[in-house]
Protein backbone atom coordinates (compact mmCIF):
# COMPACT_ATOMS: atom_id res chain seq x y z
CA UNK A 1 0.00 0.00 0.00
CA UNK A 2 2.40 2.70 0.61
CA UNK A 3 4.40 1.68 -2.33
CA UNK A 4 1.57 2.16 -4.27
CA UNK A 5 0.93 5.63 -2.85
CA UNK A 6 4.69 6.46 -3.28
CA UNK A 7 4.70 5.78 -6.69
CA UNK A 8 1.61 7.77 -7.19
CA UNK A 9 3.18 11.23 -5.40
CA UNK A 10 5.89 10.43 -7.76
CA UNK A 11 4.07 10.50 -10.36
CA UNK A 12 1.93 13.62 -9.50
CA UNK A 13 5.40 15.40 -9.08
CA UNK A 14 7.02 14.31 -12.00
CA UNK A 15 3.59 15.17 -14.14
CA UNK A 16 4.15 18.35 -12.24
CA UNK A 17 7.77 19.07 -13.13
CA UNK A 18 7.26 18.50 -16.53
CA UNK A 19 4.19 20.86 -16.73
CA UNK A 20 6.30 23.77 -15.22
CA UNK A 21 8.75 22.76 -17.82
CA UNK A 22 6.98 23.57 -21.11
CA UNK A 23 6.29 26.95 -19.28
CA UNK A 24 3.34 29.34 -20.14
CA UNK A 25 5.26 32.38 -21.23
CA UNK A 26 4.74 33.57 -25.13
CA UNK A 27 7.31 32.20 -26.94
CA UNK A 28 9.69 34.69 -29.32
CA UNK A 29 11.81 33.79 -32.43
CA UNK A 30 15.12 34.70 -29.88
CA UNK A 31 13.67 32.28 -27.30
CA UNK A 32 13.51 29.60 -29.99
CA UNK A 33 17.37 30.51 -30.83
CA UNK A 34 18.57 29.99 -27.14
CA UNK A 35 16.58 26.64 -26.70
CA UNK A 36 18.08 25.42 -29.95
CA UNK A 37 21.48 26.55 -28.94
CA UNK A 38 20.96 24.96 -25.76
CA UNK A 39 20.24 21.50 -27.07
CA UNK A 40 23.18 21.59 -29.92
CA UNK A 41 25.59 23.98 -28.96
CA UNK A 42 25.71 27.99 -30.12
CA UNK A 43 25.01 28.32 -33.83
CA UNK A 44 26.96 30.83 -36.20
CA UNK A 45 24.08 33.21 -36.58
CA UNK A 46 20.38 33.42 -36.11
CA UNK A 47 17.95 35.48 -36.99
CA UNK A 48 14.36 35.46 -37.34
CA UNK A 49 12.35 33.20 -39.48
CA UNK A 50 9.84 34.28 -42.61
CA UNK A 51 9.23 31.04 -44.44
CA UNK A 52 8.28 28.55 -42.19
CA UNK A 53 6.46 30.21 -39.39
CA UNK A 54 4.24 31.26 -42.17
CA UNK A 55 3.12 28.04 -42.64
CA UNK A 56 1.46 28.76 -39.07
CA UNK A 57 -0.63 31.83 -40.55
CA UNK A 58 -0.21 35.24 -39.04
CA UNK A 59 0.47 33.64 -35.51
CA UNK A 60 3.68 31.51 -36.41
CA UNK A 61 6.84 32.01 -34.49
CA UNK A 62 10.20 31.50 -35.75
CA UNK A 63 14.15 31.17 -36.03
CA UNK A 64 16.80 30.63 -38.62
CA UNK A 65 19.72 29.41 -37.15
CA UNK A 66 22.95 28.50 -39.24
CA UNK A 67 24.66 25.20 -38.37
CA UNK A 68 26.24 24.43 -41.41
CA UNK A 69 23.39 24.10 -43.18
CA UNK A 70 20.42 26.78 -42.81
CA UNK A 71 17.84 25.19 -40.13
CA UNK A 72 14.24 27.00 -39.18
CA UNK A 73 12.60 26.24 -36.18
CA UNK A 74 8.89 27.34 -35.60
CA UNK A 75 5.98 26.98 -33.91
CA UNK A 76 2.42 27.78 -34.11
CA UNK A 77 -1.45 26.58 -33.93
CA UNK A 78 -3.40 26.18 -37.41
CA UNK A 79 -0.63 24.27 -39.54
CA UNK A 80 -2.08 22.57 -42.58
CA UNK A 81 -3.45 18.65 -41.07
CA UNK A 82 -1.59 17.99 -44.29
CA UNK A 83 1.29 18.03 -43.07
CA UNK A 84 0.48 15.81 -39.81
CA UNK A 85 0.61 12.94 -41.97
CA UNK A 86 2.35 10.95 -44.97
CA UNK A 87 -0.88 10.92 -46.67
CA UNK A 88 -1.91 14.70 -46.65
CA UNK A 89 -2.19 16.64 -50.07
CA UNK A 90 0.86 18.97 -49.70
CA UNK A 91 3.16 15.46 -49.27
CA UNK A 92 3.03 14.99 -53.30
CA UNK A 93 5.99 17.14 -53.66
CA UNK A 94 8.01 14.89 -51.16
CA UNK A 95 10.77 12.52 -52.36
CA UNK A 96 10.43 10.70 -49.05
CA UNK A 97 7.95 10.94 -45.72
CA UNK A 98 7.94 8.57 -42.94
CA UNK A 99 5.28 8.64 -39.57
CA UNK A 100 7.65 7.64 -36.80
CA UNK A 101 7.44 7.59 -33.09
CA UNK A 102 9.26 11.19 -32.65
CA UNK A 103 7.10 12.85 -35.32
CA UNK A 104 6.26 13.53 -39.14
CA UNK A 105 10.00 13.31 -41.42
CA UNK A 106 9.03 14.38 -45.35
CA UNK A 107 12.35 15.42 -47.74
CA UNK A 108 12.63 16.96 -50.86
CA UNK A 109 16.05 15.45 -52.76
CA UNK A 110 18.65 17.51 -54.30
CA UNK A 111 17.40 18.96 -57.65
CA UNK A 112 21.09 19.38 -59.23
CA UNK A 113 21.56 23.48 -60.36
CA UNK A 114 18.49 24.41 -58.41
CA UNK A 115 18.28 23.29 -54.72
CA UNK A 116 20.08 20.78 -52.62
CA UNK A 117 17.24 19.36 -50.59
CA UNK A 118 15.38 20.18 -47.67
CA UNK A 119 14.50 17.42 -44.33
CA UNK A 120 10.96 18.62 -42.66
CA UNK A 121 10.26 17.32 -39.25
CA UNK A 122 6.54 17.90 -38.29
CA UNK A 123 5.61 17.43 -33.86
CA UNK A 124 2.20 18.08 -33.49
CA UNK A 125 1.60 19.42 -29.52
CA UNK A 126 -2.14 19.81 -28.76
CA UNK A 127 -3.34 22.46 -30.34
CA UNK A 128 -0.11 23.66 -31.52
CA UNK A 129 2.43 22.10 -34.16
CA UNK A 130 6.73 22.27 -34.34
CA UNK A 131 7.59 22.48 -37.95
CA UNK A 132 11.65 22.22 -39.13
CA UNK A 133 13.52 22.10 -41.87
CA UNK A 134 16.80 21.61 -43.07
CA UNK A 135 18.46 22.57 -45.67
CA UNK A 136 22.00 23.11 -47.16
CA UNK A 137 24.07 19.98 -47.57
CA UNK A 138 22.99 18.05 -50.87
CA UNK A 139 19.97 15.10 -49.67
CA UNK A 140 20.43 12.19 -51.93
CA UNK A 141 17.81 9.88 -50.16
CA UNK A 142 16.42 9.31 -46.36
CA UNK A 143 18.26 12.08 -44.18
CA UNK A 144 18.80 9.55 -41.50
CA UNK A 145 21.05 8.16 -43.48
CA UNK A 146 23.43 11.16 -44.48
CA UNK A 147 26.27 12.61 -42.53
CA UNK A 148 23.78 16.10 -41.67
CA UNK A 149 25.52 18.70 -39.49
CA UNK A 150 22.12 18.70 -37.75
CA UNK A 151 20.98 14.70 -37.79
CA UNK A 152 17.32 13.90 -37.96
CA UNK A 153 17.44 12.67 -34.55
CA UNK A 154 18.96 16.04 -33.37
CA UNK A 155 15.62 17.53 -35.14
CA UNK A 156 13.02 15.33 -33.05
CA UNK A 157 14.87 15.69 -30.37
CA UNK A 158 14.63 20.21 -30.55
CA UNK A 159 10.73 19.84 -32.08
CA UNK A 160 9.53 17.10 -29.00
CA UNK A 161 11.43 19.47 -26.12
CA UNK A 162 8.40 20.58 -24.01
CA UNK A 163 9.88 23.85 -23.97
CA UNK A 164 9.57 24.51 -28.02
CA UNK A 165 5.39 25.42 -28.30
CA UNK A 166 3.83 28.94 -28.23
CA UNK A 167 4.57 28.80 -24.92
CA UNK A 168 7.95 28.23 -23.40
CA UNK A 169 9.74 28.66 -19.98
CA UNK A 170 10.64 32.00 -18.41
CA UNK A 171 14.28 31.40 -18.90
CA UNK A 172 13.91 30.52 -22.41
CA UNK A 173 12.61 34.01 -22.83
CA UNK A 174 15.99 35.77 -20.96
CA UNK A 175 17.86 33.46 -22.16
CA UNK A 176 17.14 34.85 -25.78
CA UNK A 177 17.58 38.59 -25.11
CA UNK A 178 21.25 38.96 -24.72
CA UNK A 179 22.24 35.98 -27.81
CA UNK A 180 26.19 37.24 -29.25
CA UNK A 181 25.03 35.16 -32.32
CA UNK A 182 21.43 36.81 -33.01
CA UNK A 183 21.73 39.32 -36.21
CA UNK A 184 18.99 40.71 -38.19
CA UNK A 185 17.71 38.70 -41.43
CA UNK A 186 19.09 40.09 -44.73
CA UNK A 187 16.63 42.25 -46.69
Amino acid sequence: MRTALGLGLVAVLLTGCQGEEAGDVPTTPRALAWLAADLLGEPSRATKDRDAAEEFGSAGIGTELGYGQQVVLSVGNDLPESLYDCDGADTDRMDGCEETEDGVLMWEDLEPEEDPGVVYVVVPKGDSAVLMFGSGPDITGDPRDLDLPVSVAEMFEIANDPRVDVTTTQEAVDGGRDLDFWGEPDL
